[in-house]
């Protein structure tokens, strides 16, 4: 094989990576967009990496030297696989969790798309590089606006007024396009530049990339991330304070230092104006603009981050040298867990990252993976500040502000990684031959390289991709299959399609045998005579053996109770005991998470020992007073132990607080109390809040009938009773005896 023909299969799949990964997603598979980016992306640079190798070995013009940035990204790998190796989880280090897929794994394969890139600068040009990810970016835009109108374009799913395009979460989205508009910039320098300068520069080379920023600007704010949308204006302050100290040496005002004095000036009076009028109905009106109107260091928006952050802190001084280990931030979180975050909602209680790239950093391995993170920023604005192309190399150092800034506020995704990627090898390409100004190797010579050795190569390459790549989007793919039969009411087939998914090997089986036990025991508890028991039993050992996989992440033990109080009919007296234990485990690793009191509750009120239930609840009560379910537990165990008054009580200001229904039979149960206690209007319209959830929820609406005839309205009593009649034998129900009676009174005679 010839070298430029296995410089072109380089080149076509540097392309393919750089238009694909954006754009890839795969309905059919469980977190669609996440992890299937990552496994395409991953088995792209695979093949390119392992292509690229045997250029490097022949053609050493391609192999790269050790320029500061190449040493800052050296220094930054081994310290991250260093400290990934000697974390508390090096597991879940190096893969990360499904849903995401970002872990030491694929940021090895970032380093790598970046070692290639910067290894052909003088190889291939550049610019259609450039413009493919910029056309990407558009094209994700156009369908990002498309969600708006078609919210089921992509996928079944509710995009709501935030869309997130091909990247699903449109805050993974937003990162992405907040670097491509720093292209379009590029651009639009370079169009005015040539055109002052008297080069052929046609107007029609400005319309695109005017136009496709414009989109991308617009889609950003579309997006609504605050964080990306502070990140791009910190870069382009920056670029202009850039264009202050060195103007673009050209003529007239777009040449003159005052004109971007000027224009930084204007930056910062509407950045004041907005800050001090954001509530503004006129910024209201402006997507992504409105979610600022009720920011401030005070806002209950907040409090969830500010809650993480201040883990993370705990989590670094714990450990400064060397750190947890990469994507083990949930353990810190855990540990100095804070039972306020429960106030907003269960979300807001699992937090796997800080939402600040610092604390990450200082968390995942200590200050030194954090100054060596820096020095990837330092060397890259050092050798942009020094590039031939003095436009570009501001953009790169404008684009790594904005990159940082945005990752103030949230984290890693891969989206972003891939144009971080991009820009770093782009950066440390030129600078590395900034002094060459010879012909890009356009006469070298075109050498043979074996086929045996190009084949070997890519044999090698075909390893991981089939192992990880391949066998991880068969085991989503099946695993998406058996959520798809259980929420269609299918549960043999949802459990013959995550067994498929469990025989497939994967990186992620933890994160499978977790979903698994989670939906069979759910279906088991709501539907005991669906789910064979030994399918129950079988369940509860897959999420046995996930938590030994990972026995610091309480997450596994305190879900593990759950799964024990929901199949405990099988062997209450083996059952709960081990719930006990798990429980225990669990509070050892964090020891003020609520959810872990009210699971270990309800194991005491299986065991009959209520009096011990609300003693925990009221420990779960004393940690976060405003926490909703911690009274509306409380509230149910009262009336279980005849305190009719308490119980009203406690689930009243559970409500008022803002508990919502998970379940039909929720509002269904506590109606049910409220009648006996004799508050039946508000029985009577909690039963038809379980009517409104679960239009065939029949005991709902037989007891919404008996309730209208104890209040004498015996018509509304009798519509009720009558229908349920028609759909069910009430011959057969448990309360029938006391039924009947009624049933007399209204004339309702039963079908035979």
């Amino acid at each position: 094989m010839h070298s430029r023909r296995l410089l072109a299969a380089v080149k076509f799949l540097l392309y393919l990576i750089v238009i694909g990964t954006p754009i890839f997603y795969f309905a059919r598979a469980v977190y669609p967009y996440g992890i299937a980016k990552s496994l395409f992306f991953q088995a792209a640079v695979e093949l390119l990496f392992a292509l690229w190798l045997v250029c490097a070995w022949y053609e050493p013009k391609f192999r790269i030297s050790w320029t500061p940035l190449m040493k800052a990204l050296a220094a930054f790998a081994s310290l991250l696989i260093l400290t990934a190796l000697l974390g508390v989880d090096p597991w879940r280090s190096f893969w990360s969790i499904q849903e995401r897929a970002v872990g030491v794994f694929t940021i090895l394969h970032v380093l790598a798309f970046t070692v290639v890139v910067r290894s052909l600068t003088r190889e291939i040009c550049i610019e259609p590089l450039f413009y493919a990810s910029l056309g990407t970016a558009a094209a994700a835009s156009a369908i990002a606006f498309l969600q708006l109108w078609i919210p089921n374009l992509l996928l079944n799913e509710g995009i709501g007024s935030r869309p997130g395009s091909t990247f699903g979460n449109p805050a993974f989205f937003a990162g992405y396009l907040a670097l491509n508009l720093f292209i379009a910039g590029y651009f639009v320098f370079r169009w005015l530049r040539a055109r002052q300068g008297g080069g052929a520069s046609p107007r029609a080379a400005l319309w695109f990339p005017l136009g496709a920023g414009a989109l991308l600007a617009a889609t950003l704010l579309l997006t609504e991330t605050r964080g990306d949308i502070l990140g791009v204006a910190a870069g382009v302050i920056t670029l202009f304070a850039l264009f202050v100290a060195e103007p673009l040496g050209m003529r007239g005002w777009l040449g003159a230092r005052r004109t971007y004095l000027w224009a930084l000036a204007a930056i910062a009076a509407a950045g004041l104006l907005f800050f001090v009028t954001r509530g503004s109905a006129v910024w209201q009106a402006i997507p992504g603009l409105g979610r600022f109107a009720d920011i401030s260091l005070e806002s209950e928006s907040l409090s969830p981050r500010f809650i993480a952050m201040r883990a993370a802190w705990k989590g670094f001084l714990e450990r400064p040298l060397a750190g947890w280990g990469w994507d083990n931030y949930n353990i810190v979180f855990n540990k100095y867990y804070d039972p306020r975050a429960l106030e907003a909602n269960y979300q807001e209680t699992r937090f796997d990252k800080p939402h600040n790239f610092v604390l990450e950093y200082l968390v995942a391995g200590g200050l030194p993976l954090a100054l060596a993170y820096a020095a990837v920023f330092a060397a890259l604005f050092w050798e942009a500040w020094r590039l031939r192309d003095r436009v570009l190399g501001k953009i790169f150092i404008a684009a790594g502000i904005a990159y940082a800034a945005r990752n103030l506020f949230v984290f890693e995704t891969l989206g972003p990684l891939l144009m971080w990627g991009l820009f770093l090898g782009c950066a440390d390409g030129f600078f590395a031959h900034r002094e060459d100004t010879s012909v890009p190797h356009a006469n070298s010579p075109d050498k043979r390289i074996p086929a045996r050795i190009v084949w070997a190569a890519v044999a090698v390459a075909a390893v991981p991709i089939y192992v990880v790549n391949v066998l991880s989007l068969q085991a989503s793919h099946y695993q998406f299959w058996g959520f798809n039969y259980f929420v269609n009411n299918r549960p043999q087939q949802a459990i013959e399609s995550f067994r498929k998914a469990l025989t497939v090997w994967s990186p992620y089986t933890w994160n499978l045998k977790r979903d698994y036990a989670t939906a069979v025991a759910e279906a088991y508890f709501y539907n005991p005579d669906k789910v064979p028991a030994e399918e129950a039993w079988r369940a509860v050992r897959a999420m046995e053996e996930a938590t030994k996989e990972h026995p610091l992440d309480a997450y596994g033990h305190y879900a593990l109770v759950d799964m024990y109080n929901q199949i405990s009919d099988l062997a209450p007296e083996m059952l709960l005991p081990l719930a006990e234990r798990e429980a225990a485990t669990a509070l050892a690793l964090s020891p003020n998470r609520q959810e872990v009191y009210f699971s270990l509750a309800k194991t005491k009120s299986l065991q009959g020992d209520n009096a011990a239930a609300l003693e925990l609840l009221k420990t779960a009560m004393a940690l976060a007073p405003k926490v909703p379910d911690a009274h509306f537990y409380y509230g149910l165990i009262a009336y279980t132990v005849g305190d009719a008054e308490a119980g009203y009580a406690e689930i009243k200001k559970a409500l008022a607080l803002g508990r919502r229904w998970r379940k039909y039979h929720e509002p269904r149960v506590v109606a049910n109390l409220f009648a006996d206690s004799g508050h039946l209007d508000e029985a009577i319209e909690l039963y038809r809040t379980a009517i409104d959830m679960e239009p065939g929820d029949l005991e709902a609406r037989a007891k919404l009938g008996i309730a209208h005839f104890v209040q004498g309205d015996a018509g509304v009593a009798r519509q009720y009773l009558e229908e349920v009649s028609r759909r069910t034998d009430l011959r057969e129900s448990p309360s029938y005896a006391s039924l009947k009676p009624i049933l007399d009174k209204l004339g309702i005679k039963l079908r035979d």
